[in-house]
């Protein structure tokens, strides 16, 4: 069972800096990635009785949510499938010392550097995971050690959902995300023996993204 096509990672560091430039230049996604930094210090701020200030980013793509997890003073370990993307991020002029970025893949166990973190953050992922076998699994790499996680999914209801699939249907194609219906996330979080705390959608009712806060159960 494979993730989906766009999971792939990137191979060469250009299509990495490529990607880094060109992902979120229109204005609909400039302000859908504003809305995601407040999504993530909100549900980052949240109260965590074990919390020692160490959180694994993954995937951590070009760094995009590096300048917020040090302004919350968190020490990071950073994660991606893709290497040319670890590059990118751990070349960052404000990359500290005492943070570690490398390979790695949410399928499998974390590296022991990132052991120690009581908190994972893993921001568009799980729509590409078109399979509940490989969500469950994800779930369970992130929540290995009591791990409080902060993610997102695509949830099948908005507007988001059917404008996706009218499209494809007209251009005679598949879907490329997937969209998970509320109860099957909520049956799939509950197997990887974790808990909702707190579920925010990116914007209600047109965007399929959900912010999540799950704990162990």
């Amino acid at each position: 069972m494979q993730q989906a096509r766009s999971t792939k990672p990137f191979r060469q560091a250009d299509s990495g800096r490529d990607y880094a430039v060109r992902r979120y230049r229109g204005f609909f996604q400039r302000l859908v990635a504003r809305r995601e930094q407040r999504l993530a210090a909100r549900l980052l701020e949240h109260p965590h009785p074990t919390c020692n200030g160490h959180i694994a980013d993954i995937p951590c793509g070009y760094g995009r949510f590096y300048p917020l997890l040090k302004g919350m003073n968190l020490r990071v370990s950073a994660m991606d499938q893709s290497q040319a993307m670890v590059d990118i991020y751990s070349g960052n002029a404000d990359f500290c010392d005492g943070d570690h970025a490398e390979q790695a893949d949410v399928l499998k166990p974390l590296p022991a550097t990132a052991d120690g973190a009581s908190r994972a953050l893993c921001v568009r992922l799980f729509q590409h995971l078109h399979h509940p076998e490989l969500r469950i699994k994800a779930l369970r790499t992130l929540a290995a050690n009591q791990r409080q996680i902060v993610m997102t999914y695509y949830d099948d209801g908005s507007l988001h959902y059917w404008s996706k699939r009218l499209l494809m249907r007209l251009k005679g194609k598949k879907v490329r995300v997937k969209m998970i219906p509320r109860r099957d996330f909520e049956s799939e979080v509950a197997e990887a023996g974790l808990r909702i705390v707190k579920r925010i959608k990116l914007f209600p009712g047109i965007h399929a993204q959900t912010w999540v806060l799950l704990a162990p159960a």
